[in-house]
C-alpha cells in the first residue's frame, strides 16, 4: 500500500505535524510506503518528501499552478489512497479528488468554519452555526474572521467548496464524535463520516505515578486566551497551599502578564511558570502533577494532552468543550466544569485533592481509558482498515470500536 499525505507543515511545532510525524513510522513499520508533500519545513524529518509550497497558497493563480504541480506528483508517485491534513489551496484539493480515492482528517475546523475555529474572540463564546452568508454579520458584532476582506471571502469560499465536494471524499475523519456531529450537520454522509481519535503518544505507565509531596496542578499549553490560562491562574489564586506550574510559550510579554495576573489573584507565590517543553520532559512534568487541568474554552477537536496526563496516571480538571468527552469520563477519570468558570475549575480540583485514594483511583481509570482505545497499535489498525475499505470502495457502517471510547453520534 503506498499513500500520499499532504500538509501545510512538516515540523515538530504543531499537534498535527507532531502527530503524523509519530504515525509515519508507525505505517511504514507496517509494510506501508509514504510520502509527506509540504509547502513549509524540514524535508530531512521523512524518508519520501516533496515539497510543494502552493499548498499553503490560495487565490485563482495559485490554484492552478497547485492543481498542476500536485496532479504531476500523483501521476509519478502513483499512491493508493491520497491523506489530506491541512491544505489551503482548493487547486491541490481538487487534484487529490480527480485523482482517485482521497481522504481527509478534520484536524480542526479548516474545512467548515471560515475562521477554522467555530469561535467568537470578541465575547469568548463557542459558535453553533453552519458557515453561509451570515458569517459576515456575526464576525462583525462577534469577531471571529479575519476584518480583512480579501482573505475573509478567500476562507469563507475554501468552506463553501469543501462542502459542495462532500460526496466526493472517500472517507471524512474526525478526531471526537464532536466534530463528526458538526460534518453531518453540514450534509456529509454518515457511512464517509468516521471517528478516528488520535492515539497518545506516551505509552501508558503500569500504575499511576506516585502523588507529589506538595498538591501540584499542571498547565501545558499555548498560552492564549482560548485555552483558558488566565482560568487556570484564578483557579489557582482559590487553593490555598496549592503550588502551580504553568507550561507553555511563554515569552516577556506572556510572562509578565500571567505574572500580574497571578499577582492579583493572591498566587503569584506559588505559580511557577517554564518554557515549552521538549517532548522528553512531559512525562517528567506529570511526575510532579497531582492533577492536570484543562481549561480550554474553544471546541477543542480532542485535547490530546489530557491524554498524556491519563498515560502518567493523572487525573483531569477539564472545560467540558468539544471532543473532552472522548476521553473524560466524568467522575471516573477526572471532573468535568463548565469553561470559562474559575470557580468550578477550583472546586473540581479540590474536590480531587481532596482525597489522596481518590486521585490514585482516577488516575487508574485514566490508565484504562488510553489502554483500551487510544494506543498507536489501535489506531493504526482503524486507519489501515479504513484506507483498505477505501481503495476497494466499500464503506462499512461505524461502531464503538471504531470512535472509542464513548458512544458513537446517529446520523
Amino acid at each position: 500500500m503506498r499513500i500520499l499525505h499532504l500538509n501545510e507543515h512538516l515540523d515538530w511545532t504543531g499537534g498535527v505535524e507532531t502527530y503524523l510525524l509519530h504515525l509515519l513510522p508507525l505505517l511504514e513499520a507496517g509494510g506501508v510506503e509514504q510520502h509527506y508533500a509540504f509547502a513549509h519545513g524540514d524535508a530531512s524529518l521523512v524518508a519520501r518528501a516533496h515539497h510543494v509550497p502552493e499548498i499553503a497558497e490560495f487565490g485563482r493563480k495559485p490554484e492552478a499552478a497547485g492543481h498542476a504541480r500536485v496532479a504531476a506528483l500523483l501521476e509519478a508517485i502513483g499512491p493508493d489512497v491520497v491523506h489530506v491534513h491541512r491544505v489551503y489551496n482548493l487547486g491541490v484539493l481538487r487534484a487529490c479528488l480527480d485523482y482517485g480515492p482521497t481522504v481527509v482528517t478534520c484536524h480542526d475546523y479548516l474545512y467548515l468554519c471560515p475562521a477554522a475555529s467555530f469561535f467568537h474572540r470578541r465575547t469568548q463564546t463557542i459558535c453553533n452555526r453552519r458557515a453561509g452568508l451570515g458569517c459576515f454579520a456575526v464576525t462583525a458584532l462577534r469577531h471571529c474572521m479575519t476584518p480583512r476582506p480579501r482573505y475573509a471571502l478567500a476562507y469563507y469560499r475554501r468552506v463553501r467548496q469543501f462542502v459542495a465536494w462532500k460526496d466526493r471524499f472517500a472517507a471524512v475523519l474526525c478526531p471526537s464524535d464532536s466534530v463528526r456531529r458538526r460534518l453531518l450537520d453540514h450534509g456529509f454522509a454518515a457511512e464517509k463520516t468516521r471517528t478516528l481519535p488520535y492515539f497518545c503518544p506516551l505509552e501508558p505507565r503500569d500504575e499511576p505515578r506516585p502523588l507529589p509531596d506538595r498538591p501540584t496542578v499542571l498547565f501545558l499549553g499555548r498560552v492564549r486566551p482560548i485555552k483558558g490560562y488566565d482560568v487556570f491562574v484564578r483557579a489557582l489564586g482559590m487553593l490555598p497551599g496549592v503550588r502551580g506550574i504553568l507550561v507553555g510559550d511563554i515569552t516577556d510579554g506572556t510572562a509578565e502578564k500571567v505574572a500580574s495576573l497571578a499577582s492579583k489573584a493572591g498566587c503569584g507565590d506559588r505559580l511557577e511558570m517554564r518554557p515549552w517543553a521538549r517532548r522528553d520532559q512531559v512525562p517528567g512534568l506529570f511526575a510532579e502533577t497531582s492533577v492536570f487541568a484543562f481549561p480550554s474554552i474553544c471546541p477543542e477537536t480532542l485535547g490530546i494532552v489530557g491524554l498524556e496526563a491519563m498515560a502518567s496516571g493523572v487525573p483531569v480538571a477539564a472545560s467540558d468543550v468539544g471532543g473532552v468527552r472522548q476521553w473524560l469520563r466524568h467522575e471516573e477519570n477526572g471532573l468535568l466544569v463548565p469553561p470559562k468558570d474559575p470557580g468550578a475549575l477550583a472546586g473540581a480540583i479540590r474536590q480531587m485533592l481532596a482525597s489522596p485514594e481518590r486521585l490514585l483511583a482516577m488516575g487508574r481509570a485514566g490508565l484504562a481509558t488510553v489502554r483500551d482505545g487510544f494506543l498507536p497499535s489501535q489506531h493504526i489498525e482503524r486507519l489501515l482498515a479504513i484506507y483498505r475499505g477505501t481503495m476497494s470502495g466499500k464503506h462499512t457502517e461505524q461502531t464503538e470500536a471504531d470512535g472509542a471510547p464513548v458512544a458513537v453520534a446517529k446520523a
